[in-house]
């Protein structure tokens, strides 16, 4: 038996990011873009050029949190919000997620999604997909309070608690080096997500318990 499958026999819950393990969220509408309306939001003239060349959505929102008044923090997260819902309308699956979802759901396991982004972005996609009735709980971004997104273990511990679990009894999956350093924060074992190039190696210095190249490997482990 393989060590993935060894965590997977003694854990009975199985915690998993949003962006990368089930989708790719800024697929057709694309994270630049949406950065792109979030610094207009802002008001480029009062932002410095590393977050008005920014690519990622949420190195605006953390600039805003940390900068701008209360105001108008609410309405770049809010935004950011709407956009991301609409980007999960045309958002590409991650090959093998879903059959993973299904067969978590299909062994008894309770499953959570843990997401940096909103939670109403993760679960329309979940129910475009059909895939809602799988996941018991999903824990996205708690409005403008980014200081709690991972890598704190904020978002983590808060599903372990509505799934009335401990965290030794947990398998976290995730695509980043804050999922792994979250995870391990909050006492979870982690499966790090390499599929891009370069990521195993990023991920060695974190050790997670397990890496994989694709959410089919995840697949394959539980069926053994």
């Amino acid at each position: 038996m393989s060590p993935l499958a060894e965590l997977l026999r003694a854990r009975r819950t199985v915690l998993l990011d949003f962006d990368g393990p089930i989708c790719a969220v800024f697929s057709s509408i694309t994270d630049l873009q949406v950065a792109t309306e979030l610094v207009a939001i802002a008001g480029a003239e009062h932002l410095p050029q590393s977050v008005r060349a920014a690519n990622d959505p949420f190195d605006v929102l953390r600039h805003a949190a940390d900068h701008r008044d209360g105001e108008s923090l609410v309405a770049i997260e809010a935004r950011f919000r709407d956009l991301e819902c609409a980007a999960v309308d045309t958002a590409d699956p991650t090959p093998g997620a879903e059959e993973v979802l299904r067969a978590l759901s299909a062994r008894k396991y309770r499953v959570g999604v843990v997401t940096n982004n909103s939670a109403a972005a993760a679960d329309r996609y979940l129910r475009r997909l059909g895939l809602r009735s799988t996941v018991g709980v999903i824990v996205g971004r708690p409005g403008t309070r980014v200081d709690l997104l991972k890598p704190s273990p904020f978002l983590l511990t808060t599903a372990l608690r509505q799934l009335s679990v401990q965290p030794d009894d947990a398998l976290f999956v995730g695509d980043s080096m804050s999922d792994v350093v979250a995870g391990h924060s909050a006492g979870v074992s982690c499966v790090a997500l390499a599929n891009k190039s370069g990521k195993a190696e990023r991920f060695a210095s974190l050790q997670p318990e397990s890496t994989i190249t694709s959410m089919l490997e995840l697949l394959d482990a539980l069926a053994v």
